[in-house]
């Protein structure tokens, strides 16, 4: 996790998730840290892919996953929450929709939410997706 603020929370999902919502689709890794530079704490599920990844697949995983994220952070929290979801794969992705514009998004508590996206196996790729759109 190279160029990620230091300090930070890397949940384990699978073991944690299992307990609260053990029939749910879930994400491979939820990551919080705060951006000190917008005073926001970030809430980041990511999924990892190694080969394609489905469209559907990959938004159901994420959206459960920013629910159960939602739900870690205390209500009273001094920080402003930003939510961004997280996609690294290998090959590509499956879509739902081949004519529709490839920009993969969810709808979460009310917002549409861009998915970002990186390739598998790149050095320093998390800090480089976050960079990218402005959350480090």
């Amino acid at each position: 996790m190279n160029g990620i603020p230091t300090t930070r929370i890397v949940v384990h999902v699978e073991r944690e998730f299992d307990a609260h919502a053990p029939n749910k689709k879930r994400c491979d890794r939820l990551l919080f840290y705060e951006d000190t530079t917008k005073n926001n704490l970030v809430a980041a599920p990511i999924e990892l892919k190694s080969g394609k990844a489905k469209e559907s697949e990959v938004v159901e995983k994420l959206e459960n996953s920013l629910e159960f994220a939602a739900s870690l952070v205390p209500t009273q929290a001094t920080l402003k929450i930003a939510y961004v979801p997280v996609l690294f794969h290998g090959r590509g992705i499956n879509w739902t929709n081949p004519k529709r514009r490839r920009q993969l998004s969810l709808f979460f508590r009310g917002r549409n939410l861009q998915v970002l996206i990186g390739h598998c196996g790149k050095a320093g790729n998390l800090a480089q997706v976050l960079s990218n759109a402005g959350y480090l």
